[in-house]
């Protein structure tokens, strides 16, 4: 527990710095190390022998999405080309030696952090900035209170709470109260934040005037914590699936207490999607703090 809390410290640190050069092409430098460490990681779940050109396929598109718009542009098309000329090859030519499922699991796998990640970046390069700050960094940081908060709530309510099993086979520590518990707490840290942000944005900008939150923002910004909630724990669920697919409990031991960075950030990578679409909208509609 000592070595648990030390490193969420730690991380929580490191996140801050992160987030000083969150507009800048080091937070997408950034993302894309993180994201090549969880291929990694990915790789070694699978342990399949002579497929490592599809992890440099995933690598290579993976860098291509993550540093835009600081790249040549190309037309999607040859992505696609590249992708499945890459994959086909990686089949054929080692058809004695692999297994296909596993190619095919760590490739869909591959992707589906990938746009986890590039909804995060997407949230950067296209979100508007809005009158107070249901900007890119203040949904950013959201993604990351709403997974973690539901995280955190959801351990010690089931911990003090927990009677009823939530997912036995695929995670058998959950609970249906944790869930509860963490849903709950997803809502409130993230209000919580919300305040903070809001006092803290404008000294950050020079105004020295902290803006005026309303119900009808609290509201909205409730029912996007209590949605992404659900998506959080149902991506923790899906990570602990393919860990119990394979027989392993952690996918790697970069984070001390916590494993590696797939298991730190699986319940973000679905999340982030879900707010990146979301908050586009509310905030093209007119804009969560201009009601």
């Amino acid at each position: 527990m000592k070595t648990r809390v030390i490193s969420s410290l730690a991380g929580i640190a490191l996140l801050l710095v992160i987030l000083t050069a969150f507009h800048k092409v080091t937070f997408n430098i950034i993302a894309v190390i993180v994201y090549l460490i969880s291929l990694w990681e990915i790789r070694g779940t699978f342990k399949e022998k002579n497929t490592d050109v599809v992890y440099v396929v995933l690598a290579v598109l993976g860098a291509y999405f993550l540093l835009q718009p600081y790249v040549p542009q190309v037309n999607h098309m040859f992505i696609v080309w590249f992708v499945m000329t890459a994959f086909a090859a990686a089949v054929v030519f080692n058809f004695h030696t692999i297994d296909f499922k596993n190619v095919s699991a760590s490739l869909l796998f591959g992707i589906y952090v990938l746009m986890g990640f590039y909804s995060i970046l997407n949230m950067k390069t296209n979100m508007p900035y809005a009158t107070f700050g249901w900007d890119s960094t203040f949904m950013f940081i959201s993604c990351c209170t709403i997974a973690w908060g539901a995280d955190v709530f959801a351990y010690f309510a089931g911990y003090f709470f927990g009677k009823h099993k939530l997912a036995p086979t695929l995670s058998p520590k959950k609970t249906k109260e944790g869930a509860v518990g963490g849903t709950v707490g997803s809502i409130v840290v993230t209000w919580v934040f919300f305040w903070l942000y809001s006092m803290v944005k404008p000294i950050i900008e020079g105004t020295g005037i902290a803006y005026t939150i309303t119900p009808k923002q609290l509201a909205l910004l409730g029912v996007l914590a209590f949605v992404g909630s659900f998506y959080s724990m149902f991506g923790d669920l899906f990570a602990s699936a393919i860990k119990r697919q394979v027989g392993i409990k952690d996918y790697g031991n970069i984070m001390p207490g916590h494993g590696g960075v797939l298991d730190r950030f699986d319940s973000v990578i679905l999340v982030s999607p879900l707010v990146s679409a979301l908050s586009f909208v509310v905030v093209n509609r007119g804009g969560i703090f201009n009601v």
